[in-house]
């Protein structure tokens, strides 16, 4: 009751809007897009994969350079859609890579929530079936470029996998460490994005002797998510993004 009562007054106080086309929204209202936009995000996540023709929320497949590194799945939703930004995905992650808002965090987790159970699932049952026992479980995500945290204040990957991380049950743990900012992968042909996260990252600690789930907003390439799994050398690695991007040309 007094989480809903916090909620209501912060709701006056600075009343919701879509996180993709501004619209007002009624106050205390779980999810962060319009009647409108919602449809249209339904859509994009019936997006199917180039790979497997599934529906993109329900496609787990791993570009090449993540399996080398030993990611078993790629949790994902919806295509990033265009450069220009014009789709209601793009238009919720452009939002919170700038401003925070706990509504589309808990969206985007709630949203993620099955395939990441359908994974997990599918993988206990792999090892029951080779006697071996299931790892505990813990969450962590790729850090955001340094410039970027000192800029906007906060790490957009950070909050989305703690969100995941409620939602699910699981502890989020900040096992890597960002120690060499990175051009945006966005701006590069496909085979200078391993090179640019090369080394971009450091495990926090000792080895991670147990499944982890990795988490980021959106994946291109793959570069960074393999580069951090490279980096974690945990016993299983599943990937989980809201978004992934189209296939660029080499230039």
């Amino acid at each position: 009751m007094k989480a809903k009562l916090l909620q209501l007054l912060e709701d006056l106080i600075f009343p919701p809007r879509c996180a993709a086309c501004g619209k007002l929204l009624a106050v205390c209202t779980e999810k962060p897009l319009c009647a409108e936009c919602q449809k249209i995000w339904a859509r994009e996540m019936l997006s199917q994969c180039e790979k497997c023709f599934l529906p993109m929320h329900s496609c787990f497949c791993v570009p090449r350079n993540m399996q080398k590194q030993g990611i078993d799945a790629h949790v994902k939703m919806a295509p990033y859609g265009t450069e220009s930004g014009h789709t209601v995905t793009a238009r919720m992650l452009l939002g919170v890579k700038k401003q925070p808002d706990k509504r589309v965090f808990r969206f985007f987790a709630k949203e993620l929530t099955t395939g990441v159970r359908a994974v997990l699932h599918t993988a206990d049952r792999t090892r029951e079936k080779e006697g071996l026992s299931i790892p505990s479980t813990v969450i962590c995500w790729l850090p955001r470029n340094r410039s970027s945290v000192r800029r906007y204040g906060f790490d957009q990957a950070e909050l989305l996998a703690r969100a995941l991380g409620r939602e699910l049950g699981y502890p989020s743990l900040p096992l890597l460490k960002r120690i060499k900012d990175t051009a945006p992968q966005k701006e590069l042909a496909a085979n200078a994005r391993a090179a640019n996260m090369a080394n971009a990252f450091q495990r926090s600690g000792k080895p991670v002797p147990m499944r982890v789930i990795l988490v980021d907003d959106i994946v291109t390439t793959g570069a960074g998510m393999a580069e951090a799994a490279r980096v974690l050398g945990a016993c299983e690695i599943f990937a989980v993004s809201v978004a992934v991007t189209e296939k660029r040309k080499e230039k």
